[in-house]
């Protein structure tokens, strides 16, 4: 089998290789099948009701949901993003995508600017990045990044759900036993969005 360090470098260099309008159309499918797949106005189903959703703000080649992010904030949910504190990476309330609401952290990511925390243990709806994702599941992150660490202090019985390109998601991944196992993949196959 392929190590992780192979497949993350030939998973950056095929993200890096996806044009402007490729990641547009992709990142378009991900966030209707989002938006169709969990209940937009009470923020729920699969997610818990009430409880806050955390997202990510993507890196310039990663699938883009701030469409979604703005349907969720449009509907009033509570969502949440990583947010470096000096020392280690936070869930922060994220409340605009505007420039007054970002600031650009440490691995050059835009992050939440306000400074409101919520605990990970108290997020039970999850969108998760990642370099590579088999369907049932596993992940494959950066090795130590902001989701590998959240994800180990999320609740028993939280819905995770990755989101890729379909080229992200493959046969098999090398495992480990402190791997956390995903809810579902959503991608932007054409198969899939046909289903929908």
């Amino acid at each position: 089998m392929t190590t992780k360090d192979e497949i993350r470098r030939e998973m950056r260099e095929r993200r890096r290789a996806v044009t402007a309008a490729e990641r547009a159309e992709a990142s378009a499918a991900v966030c209707a099948k989002l938006a169709r797949n969990i209940g937009m106005g009470e923020c729920m189903d699969p997610f818990e009701i009430g409880s806050p959703i955390a997202v990510y703000l993507a890196s310039p080649d990663e699938i883009d949901l701030r469409p979604y992010i703005e349907r969720l904030l449009w509907h009033g949910c509570k969502v949440v993003a990583p947010r470096w504190n000096g020392e280690t990476y936070e869930l922060a309330v994220l409340k605009g995508l505007d420039a007054r609401h970002l600031r650009r952290g440490p691995m050059g990511v835009m992050e939440p600017a306000d400074a409101e925390i919520v605990p990970a243990k108290d997020v039970y709806g999850w969108i998760v990045p990642g370099l590579a994702f088999t369907r049932d599941g596993r992940r494959l992150g950066y090795g130590g990044g902001w989701y590998d660490r959240l994800l180990a202090d999320a609740p028993r019985g939280a819905e995770m759900l990755g989101v890729a390109y379909s080229f992200q998601v493959v046969e098999d991944l090398p495992a480990e036993p402190h791997d956390i196992t995903l809810t579902a993949v959503v991608d932007d196959s054409l198969a899939d969005r046909a289903m929908q």
